[in-house]
């Protein structure tokens, strides 16, 4: 278990904790203090003490007070120690999450840090932020009850132990599977949620394909499998309370039953004492069936607390490589890379110069993508090296490397937050560099009609696929990165915008450009410094554009399919 993790719940709130302990302790002694009080005023009434009577009357009114008081510091406490606690835990959880590199956060899907952030964290707060508290309160309450006990009569304290060790055990022997049950949903629960983000988020696509009745079917078993699952773990805890309640029952009757024997055949245990026997037998009975409970609840919490390590680990040895503060080249040499034992690249070898421009082309699959992932640092199982000037990508800092470089990919995503926001990305940007961003990357019209604090919705709902594209370029460009990557950056604009957003790429001075493009034209592809042909996952090819055409090989024949 991760206690770096596990202790945010407690930092800055052990006041929070010892206080409420102290009243829980409080209630303890309350509750055991009012049995006595009962007993006495039972003997008080056959002696018919009056005097007596009243006293305890009075004793009764400053407990009452002392428990109002106590209560009302619980009503201020709790919520307190609730949020703040709750609160730092899921913080610290997100801030782990984002201190991921992007190999090691792609690790797991989304739906599954979702899951732990909602699903799992509610059920560490209803689960184990406050059994500590019932756990002290029903220890304290069973040891102070048995003291209570042994000073009135050894004998039926002894019966009273035995047989209240009855629902004790039973409630050991069902609640042992709790745990196996709460990870069980808990897995489900993410799966569930993975289910419903990839159909929500390919809602057109089925709408499209006819295909609801189908999505419909697998979204009725997925959920009949989690609900099967929380039925299993509510039939445990049915029969948990069904075999408490009874072997509880058979316990209370068996020292009153015990007791009213002493009585008669000894005359050594008066009524008022097997009365206070019986009122104390369920501040023993209680605490046995609730400790294994609040046991079995926190031990439920284990797998989840395990869990929520294991996704939010980080891989932090690139993070704390060495700096890179310049780009003057990028060498790639015998460069391979597999995917599920399928071959992606193959013996790549490649020198891309300081402020150049250089555009891949090629067929789909023929490894272009993954190419400009490898770059970016996107994954680091490859063979081979990637040197940037002349240090291996692997011994880089990944971080220092996006802070000089920047990546557009085909698929942007936006949030839902205003077009300016999503620009800048929450940062303080130079306006007149902004103002530029926003012309070079074919903005302009577009927060003139709608304005700059227009929400984009969902993912970009709010925008077609150009705008968002464009916003990603513009991103980009206030970054002002030494490196710029794009994958297709342009593919949802028109031929005409998508050339004039080219053109602006290529005419920033003192930045590197490495563009996939499937747009093939020679006016455009003639203002790049070097083509570069993929094919299976080789380079092919490589020159300027007269160079390829004069070769009449590969490039040739993409350009002639157009």
């Amino acid at each position: 278990m991760n206690r770096s993790v596990k202790s945010y719940i407690y930092k800055g709130n052990i006041f929070n904790f010892v206080v409420l302990t102290f009243t829980s302790l409080f209630q303890t002694a309350a509750l055991i203090i009012i049995s006595l009080m009962l007993e006495k005023i039972m003997a008080i009434a056959t002696a018919k003490d009056l005097e007596a009577l009243y006293e305890q009357g009075i004793v009764f009114l400053v407990l009452l007070v002392l428990s109002i008081l106590m209560y009302m510091l619980i009503t201020y406490l709790k919520p307190k120690y609730q949020k703040r606690a709750i609160t730092q835990y899921k913080n610290n959880i997100y801030g782990q999450i984002l201190d991921k590199n992007i190999a090691n956060f792609n690790k797991h899907n989304t739906s599954t840090y979702i899951s732990a952030l909602t699903n799992d964290v509610t059920k560490i707060e209803e689960d184990y932020l406050f059994s500590a508290f019932d756990l002290i309160t029903n220890i304290t309450l069973f040891l102070c009850t048995i003291v209570v006990m042994l000073i009135y009569s050894p004998l039926l304290t002894l019966s009273g132990i035995i047989l209240s060790l009855l629902p004790f055990i039973g409630a050991i022997i069902v609640g042992g599977k709790l745990s196996f049950h709460e990870k069980e949903i808990s897995d489900q629960n993410a799966s569930f949620m993975h289910f419903i983000k990839d159909n929500l988020i390919g809602f057109s696509t089925t709408k499209v394909f006819k295909s609801e009745h189908k999505i419909k079917e697998l979204f009725v078993k997925n959920n009949n499998v989690l609900e099967n699952k929380k039925a299993n773990k509510t039939k445990v805890l049915a029969l948990m309370e069904m075999v408490q309640t009874i072997l509880s029952l058979v316990s209370q009757f068996g020292v009153f039953f015990i007791g009213a024997y002493i009585s008669i055949k000894t005359g050594d245990i008066a009524p008022s004492v097997i009365l206070l026997f019986v009122q104390l037998m369920n501040y023993i009975i209680s605490p046995l069936m609730q400790i294994p409970t609040s046991l079995s609840k926190r031990l439920a919490c284990k797998p989840l607390f395990t869990k929520i390590s294991e996704i939010i680990q980080t891989e932090s040895v690139n993070n704390q490589g060495e700096l890179i503060h310049s780009i003057n080249e990028i060498t790639i040499s015998n460069l391979k890379f597999m995917y599920d034992d399928k071959i992606i690249l193959n013996d790549i070898n490649h020198k891309f110069e300081k402020n150049k421009s250089y555009a891949i082309v090629g067929t789909s699959g023929s490894g272009k993508t993954t190419l400009i992932n490898l770059l970016l640092g996107k994954y680091n199982n490859y063979s081979g090296n990637i040197y940037y000037n002349n240090t291996e990508l692997r011994e880089i800092s990944i971080d220092s490397l996006f802070e000089v470089s920047s990546f557009v990919e085909q698929n942007v995503f936006v949030f839902d937050d205003s077009i300016i926001n999503n620009i800048t990305m929450y940062s303080n940007i130079d306006e007149e560099l902004l103002n530029k961003a926003i012309k070079k990357s074919g903005l302009a019209k577009l927060i003139e009609e709608k304005g700059p604090d227009y929400r984009c919705g969902e993912n970009g709902c709010n925008l077609s696929g150009g705008e968002k594209q464009r916003i990603s370029i513009a991103r980009a460009l206030v970054k002002k990165s030494q490196l710029l990557l794009l994958d297709e950056a342009t593919s949802a604009l028109d031929n005409e915008t998508s050339a004039s957003i080219t053109n602006n790429l290529l005419a920033i001075d003192n930045t590197s450009k490495i563009m996939i493009t499937h747009r093939l034209d020679e006016e455009l592809l003639t203002k790049f410094d070097e083509i570069i042909v993929m094919k299976n996952g080789n380079i092919v090819e490589y020159g300027n554009y007269k160079e390829l055409m004069d070769n009449n090989a590969t490039f040739k024949s993409l350009v002639e399919l157009i």
